[in-house]
């Protein structure tokens, strides 16, 4: 099954050249706005791609609304902004922006970003599933044995 992203960007050009950037390989999902994007995030995309810049809600405060919802704080978010001083990284550190990239960007440095955070992501899955499924194991055998306390 192919991996879904949902890309937030008011510029339709912007929105159209990551399109075409990533549409051989993944799903896409596209929002002009940060009200927009909340309303997709719900999609589960396995990335979002988020401007700053927006009118009515910034890419800071959807961000923000992602990482602290318990079903969507895991999906990674690519921040790409034309903001690119030291305080605006410092802002989307606070936020846990797991990327930051800067406008203009090369698409082909883009698609590479969002394959590795994508990939990323699926390994930590699968890992804090082996870790689960192994602690479930300990736990089933230690109820046998009546080694877990209550």
């Amino acid at each position: 099954m192919r991996k879904k992203i949902l890309i937030v960007d008011d510029e339709y050009t912007i929105r159209e050249l990551i399109d075409l950037t990533l549409n051989q390989e993944y799903d896409i999902i596209k929002a002009e706005n940060g009200m927009k994007a909340l309303e997709l995030i719900k999609e589960k995309p396995d990335l979002v791609i988020l401007d700053i810049m927006m009118p009515g809600m910034d890419g800071y405060q959807v961000c923000r609304k992602i990482k602290e919802n318990e079903e969507t704080k895991n999906i990674p978010v690519i921040m790409l902004s034309a903001k690119h001083e030291i305080e605006d990284l410092k802002q989307a550190i606070k936020v846990d922006v797991d990327e930051y990239i800067t406008k203009p960007f090369e698409p082909d440095m883009l698609k590479k970003r969002v394959d590795e955070n994508v990939y990323h992501t699926r390994k930590n899955a699968e890992r804090k599933l082996f870790r689960y499924g192994k602690s479930l194991h300990y736990i089933r055998d230690n109820m046998k044995n009546n080694k877990v306390l209550s």
